[in-house]
Parts: structure tokens; C-alpha cells; sequence
């Protein structure tokens, strides 16, 4: 072999080995677990199944290859919880309030309404493995002076906020839509939420006339701005969540195109308008509920603190009448496929005990609830991650039970194990 060839095969070889050398390693294949000997809940009963996960997604077909097995002695096993309204991450103590949350299974979290600088704040220390996910609306559209002002306000005097929090932070104050283009160019394209939420608060008042009330923070947007909202929300590409009171804020919330009602109708009864009106104003009508199911509408419950406000000698007198308007909406939202996902709105609380507060008022049966809990609340909470629990391609976050939740809701606080992307939590 001559010299000048010799020399070009060796040149050849080298830049095949500095290639080789130079290109990104092939990653290595996740690895593949086998999930023996539970029972999974499919959205209405458990089922026994062998599951197996390969890296963060779960696959009910048998893989070639597995690296592990783990037998859950026929444990009972859900899709991981979600709380579908809160406001404390972060808190005085975030991560006693994330703890919280893995502890009792939840592991989705809507946050509606924050200050807007939460989310890198929090970077590194939520969505992750091991730590919960997060969706943030940031700040919240309502009108000028109207729902949450007064709790920003002592926040503010408790060192916990800012003036700023009272304009374009934690509140969006819009009177116009020139208001609205202002904040939606200012803050909404700068601080890049995950959804839009506005407040609606006795939107028939508005419509009527009637001036809002010179002593309370409970009113919130003029109602002609709520399809302004949703339609540059839409074109966005983002979701709105909308706080709703009474019937009427539902109507408008529905027509308007909201992707999520972020409260049921009654959960703060108000005294003064039950007076002056009947327990009717929280009413949603059969059409509306028919309207709402063929929009998609997902509703958030949050009745949970009236539920146990009810129980109270201050409370007693609105025990029967709520609960015959909250069974009868039920009903209305069940009738027309209407998703409802659990809620709290507590900020010491969580989508667990507002869950077991509602099944104790026996307002929805266990399966019913949990498969709220377990799989509609986390479609609403990240519906781009769906689906949810028990099904192909769904995320491997799930709980497992040594007892059947379904023939006894309270189990639901006993959890014997939490995986999270295919792991099992410590």
C-alpha cells in the first residue's frame, strides 16, 4: 500500500473517531418496572391488573424487557390527587406546604391568583420528581376596588404584599377594555401564566344597575368584559378560570367561554342578598348546565368550608336550604356530562378534606369523588398532560391503598405508598 493512501485511510479513521467521540451518547433506556399484583381504579371500580411503567409514563402492554418488579400485595391504586383551587404556594412556610400536599397524595396544583414573581421564585423547588406541580394564574382580573382588594390590603399592612400587588401584581383592576390591553401588553405577555383567571362576583347587580357596595369588596368585573377576556385569552392560547357566586356570575362565566368555573355557585352564601332575594340566586339552571356540558366546562367545588360552616350554631339555618340548592345543581351538572374537579380555596387546607366533607354531606358517592379527585382534577389542572390514572401513555403518578376507598372514602387519608414518576416517594 503506498504512502499517500496509507495516510488517507489513517486520516479517514481519525474523523470517523473524533465523530464518534464528538456526538451526543445515545441515552440510556429508561428503566422498566412491572407493577404486580394490584388493583387499579379506572374511574368507576378497581380493577386487578399488572401495570408497568418505563421512566414517567405508565403502559398497560407487557414490555420485552423488565428491570424490576414490585408486588402491591393487592393493594388498591388511584391516579395521584390534584387540588384544583388554592392560593398557598407559595405560603408563610412553602415547604411545609409542599410536604403537606405529597403527604396527603396530591401532587397537581392550580394556584389561582399569586404574585406574579412566584413562579421563578420557586424555581428548582417545585415541579420536579419530587416535589408537586404547579399550574399559576398570577394575577387576577376584577374591577377596580372589587374582590380580592380587601385581602390584598391587609396583606399589605401584614408586610406579606405590596402596593404593587393592588396594581397589575396579585390584582389585574380593569374598567374597560383599554384596561384590559393595557394590563394583557404590560403584564399577562411579560409574566407568561399558565391560565387567565378573572373575578365575577353578583354580576347581576351590575347589569341591573345597582351601584357596588360602598362597605364590601364583593363584586368583581363588569360582565361585558368577560368574553373581552376570554377571546384574547384564547388567542393566546390560555385558558380562564372564572370565580363565580351566584347563578347569574355562572350564565355569564359559560357564555363567555370560561374553560373552568373556579367555584360552585353558593359556596360563600352572602346573608344581605339571601334576604333580599332567596337561596335562589345560586341556582344554575338546567339550560345553562346543558350549555356548560357541551362547552366542556370543568366546575371546582371549594363548598367545603360552608359544608362544615353548617355544622356550626351560626351556620344551622343555611344547612337545609344550601344543601338543597347544591344537590339539585349537582344533579343539573351531573345530567349534562359537566367534569367536576375538587377545590379547596383553603389556604390551610387541601382538596382532601374538602373531598371528605362533601362525601360526608353525602352530596357525591365515593366513586364519583374519587375519580375527581384522582383523574378530573389533574386533567383540569394540566390538560395538555392527559390522560390521567389508569390508562396508556398516562403519567406513572399514582397511590396506593391497603384498603378499598370505595367501601370506606376515609382510607383516602391513608395512603400506604406515593410514586411519582415511576418512583416511589420517601
Amino acid at each position: 500500500m503506498g504512502r499517500t493512501k496509507l495516510r488517507l485511510l489513517t486520516f479517514v479513521f481519525a474523523l470517523a473517531i473524533a465523530a464518534l467521540a464528538a456526538s451526543p451518547r445515545a441515552a440510556a433506556p429508561s428503566a422498566v418496572t412491572a407493577w404486580v399484583h394490584g388493583r387499579w381504579f379506572d374511574g368507576t371500580t378497581f380493577k386487578p391488573v399488572d401495570v408497568y411503567t418505563s421512566g414517567a409514563r405508565i403502559t398497560l402492554k407487557r414490555p420485552a424487557r423488565i428491570d424490576r418488579t414490585i408486588d402491591l400485595a393487592g393493594g388498591y391504586v388511584t391516579g395521584a390527587f390534584g387540588e384544583a383551587h388554592n392560593h398557598n404556594i407559595p405560603s408563610d412556610d412553602t415547604d411545609r406546604s409542599i410536604r403537606t400536599y405529597l403527604e396527603q397524595g396530591i401532587f397537581y396544583v392550580m394556584i389561582q391568583a399569586n404574585q406574579p414573581g412566584a413562579p421563578a421564585e420557586l424555581a428548582g423547588r417545585i415541579n420536579t420528581p419530587s416535589s408537586v406541580d404547579v399550574a399559576f394564574a398570577n394575577g387576577a382580573f376584577t374591577a377596580p376596588g372589587g374582590h380580592p382588594t380587601r385581602l390584598v390590603k391587609r396583606n399589605i399592612a401584614g408586610g406579606g404584599m405590596q402596593e404593587t400587588d393592588l396594581h397589575d401584581g396579585f390584582i389585574l383592576a380593569a374598567a374597560s377594555t383599554a384596561d384590559v390591553d393595557r394590563i394583557w401588553r404590560d403584564s399577562v405577555r411579560t409574566q407568561h401564566p399558565d391560565f387567565i383567571k378573572m373575578i365575577l362576583a353578583y354580576s347581576e347587580d351590575r347589569v341591573a344597575g345597582i351601584p357596588s357596595p360602598a362597605d364590601s369588596d364583593r363584586y368583581g368585573l363588569d360582565p361585558a368584559l368577560a368574553l373581552y377576556i376570554v377571546n384574547k385569552a384564547h388567542a393566546d392560547g390560555l385558558r380562564v378560570s372564572a370565580h363565580v357566586e351566584s347563578g347569574y356570575d355562572f350564565d355569564v362565566a359559560v357564555n363567555a367561554g370560561a374553560d373552568v368555573v373556579a367555584h360552585f355557585p353558593g359556596f360563600w352564601p352572602a346573608d344581605e342578598r339571601i334576604k333580599a332575594k332567596g337561596f335562589g340566586i345560586y341556582e344554575i339552571s338546567d339550560e345553562i348546565a346543558a350549555e356548560a356540558g357541551r362547552r366542556h366546562v370543568t366546575v371546582v367545588t371549594t363548598i367545603g368550608e360552608s359544608l362544615r360552616l353548617f355544622e356550626t350554631p351560626q351556620g344551622a339555618a343555611l344547612r337545609e336550604p344550601l344543601l338543597k340548592v347544591y344537590r339539585q345543581n349537582l344533579e343539573r351538572l351531573r345530567r349534562h356530562g359537566v367534569r367536576l374537579a375538587i377545590g379547596s380555596d383553603q389556604f390551610r387546607s387541601t382538596s382532601v378534606p374538602e373531598a371528605l366533607d362533601i362525601r360526608k354531606a353525602g352530596l357525591l358517592s365515593s366513586a364519583e369523588l374519587l375519580r375527581a379527585l384522582s383523574i378530573d382534577t389533574a386533567a383540569t389542572i394540566f390538560p395538555k398532560r392527559a390522560p390521567f390514572g389508569f390508562a396508556e401513555g398516562a403519567p406513572a403518578d399514582f397511590l396506593v391503598f391497603a384498603e378499598d376507598p370505595l367501601a370506606d372514602f376515609a382510607t383516602i387519608r391513608r395512603i400506604a405508598r406515593r410514586v411519582k414518576a415511576g418512583e416511589t416517594l420517601r
